[in-house]
């Protein structure tokens, strides 16, 4: 048994939470098993920010793709999935046009709507389906949580929420989901700018902030318009402030973030926990997050596959119903690999 199985193997046995993952284009897996130290961290922030995990390890292991072979007797506890009723395309397409009919009658200019999507578990070799999905997007966060009460979380996100290195602050707007053949409309470009707005102004007071962009950028099977945003990170910045303010952006919840996140927790009928929440990795060095998307939580009998889109004004249900299935394709195409 190599030092990679003995690791896992061993926070398995000792009922320690675990993390793998690998960073945007880098060719290193890294496999944290919490030892409680406080260094090397691996976060998950939930959409609410009401829950927030993490492990941290003293000595993360980390090896390269090529190196990453661990037994399929190797197996994850995990838990069952409960009694989650995901909706179908005229339940959506009601929560769609409900939605549309909010922002009608408001202030508000975009909400996210979100839902599930259930396939059942056929015994999916979990650390196959990590390495997949890290072949299969390279330019994505690709990550595999299991703590020791059973719960899994695995996904490839292609947004980063906010890094910090040294005094350098970066970040992105990414909004605005299309095929490539598709052309884009005057929805997905306002999607995206209320985005970079947002963004801007949440970080108004910092220095050098800068905008560059929107470009469009691949991710997998279809594009998002894309804006670059830095700024310079004073010696009193409060990083948890920064993020308390980023956090949720309009691209996964909407804006005013107030009126648009009443409306999801009271019309979305199931709770996203982990899901467009946020994942975080924090050493002496950096700290880097990115927005939980393109993620399925795993259970022991089936995958729920979380999937959304920005809502505004213009939003036609049908296309919208489209968008999620196409998204959920990222965790789905891995899978049938």
């Amino acid at each position: 048994m190599n030092d990679l199985e003995n690791k896992i193997k061993a926070a398995i046995q000792s009922q320690k939470a675990f993390s793998i993952f690998k960073k945007p284009d880098e060719n290193e897996i890294r496999i944290l098993t919490d030892d409680k130290s406080g260094k090397n961290r691996f976060l998950m922030h939930s959409f609410d920010s009401k829950t927030e995990v993490s492990v941290s390890d003293s000595n993360p292991l980390i090896v390269k793709p090529s190196e990453f072979q661990i037994s399929s007797d190797i197996c994850p506890g995990l838990q069952p999935s409960g009694l989650l009723r995901p909706l179908n395309q005229d339940q959506y397409r009601q929560l769609v046009l409900r939605t549309v009919e909010e922002i009608n009658k408001t202030d508000i200019r975009k909400i996210v709507i979100s839902r599930v999507k259930i396939i059942e578990n056929h015994n999916y070799r979990l650390f196959e389906l990590f390495l997949r999905l890290t072949e299969m997007y390279p330019s994505a966060l690709v990550y595999f949580w299991n703590d020791p009460n059973g719960e899994s979380w695995m996904g490839a996100t292609p947004e980063l929420l906010l890094s910090k290195n040294g005094n350098q602050l970066k970040t992105v707007s990414l909004a605005g989901t299309k095929k490539p053949e598709a052309e884009w409309t005057a929805k997905e470009i306002d999607e995206q700018q209320i985005v970079t707005d947002y963004i801007l102004d949440a970080m108004k007071d910092l220095p050098d902030l800068e905008s560059k962009g929107p470009e469009t950028v691949s991710a997998g099977k279809f594009q998002h318009l894309k804006s670059y945003i830095s700024a310079t990170a004073p010696d009193d910045l409060n990083l948890s402030e920064l993020l308390e303010k980023l956090h949720p952006t309009p691209a996964v919840c909407g804006l005013p973030k107030k009126e648009a996140f009443d409306f999801i927790i009271q019309n979305e009928c199931y709770k996203r926990g982990f899901y467009t929440g946020y994942i975080g990795f924090e050493n002496q060095d950096s700290s880097e997050y990115f927005v939980n998307l393109r993620c399925a939580q795993i259970f022991r009998d089936s995958l729920s596959i979380y999937v959304g889109g920005g809502i505004t004004a213009d939003s036609q249900p049908d296309r919208e119903w489209d968008e999620t299935e196409m998204k959920s394709g990222t965790v789905l195409n891995a899978l049938i690999s």
